[in-house]
């Protein structure tokens, strides 16, 4: 059996798809971000395709010009826009109450040195599944490292807590992933 074949019916979580993590004079900006947005996309239009389920869940604490989605990344009328109230997105009563409920889900987005890593634990916690799209996520640099270690170091702990894979393994060029939401 594959990695994702053993997560039946994903859920795509789009995480934080927010202007303030593209804004350069934000502290939140992540200096991989357009790196991860081509991968989310690509993830996106995939998951869209397959008519995946897709739930976007953005950081409630934003203010109103930043808390707006990316271009591109709207949600679409059958998509949830969840707001949750720290760093997990299982902070979120609107995720909670969804139904059926978030039990296997597929993770891109911002931050990964915050939300994903609180995500990955609560998912533990939960019992729920989650698989991290590592070549989709970024997160915002560190004072005392370099910007391009942080999202390496990020994904070297996120594997400690649950299974990675990247854009090009989602979308079908590893046959580990056969069978996931249907033919690839």
């Amino acid at each position: 059996m594959s990695l994702v074949e053993r997560y039946a019916a994903p859920m795509l979580v789009c995480l934080n798809l927010q202007l303030a993590y593209l804004d350069s004079g934000d502290r939140r900006v992540a200096p991989g971000a357009l790196s991860a947005l081509a991968h989310a996309q690509a993830c996106l239009s995939w998951a869209r395709g397959q008519d995946i389920r897709i739930v976007h869940v953005h950081s409630a604490h934003a203010s109103r010009e930043d808390a707006a989605p990316i271009p591109g990344f709207e949600p679409k009328p059958s998509e949830p826009l969840v707001r949750k109230c720290s760093d997990s997105l299982f902070d979120s009563a609107e995720l909670t109450r969804m139904r059926p409920p978030l039990q296997h889900g597929l993770v891109l987005g911002f931050t990964g040195v915050r939300d994903c890593l609180a995500a990955a634990v609560d998912a533990r916690r939960s019992g729920s599944k989650l698989i991290f799209i590592t070549d989709a996520i970024a997160s915002p640099g560190l004072p005392t490292d370099r910007n391009d270690s942080v999202d390496g170091a990020v994904n070297a702990v996120l594997g400690a807590w649950a299974p990675l894979i990247t854009t090009a393994e989602l979308l079908g060029r590893d046959t580990r992933l056969r069978g996931l939401g249907g033919p690839i």
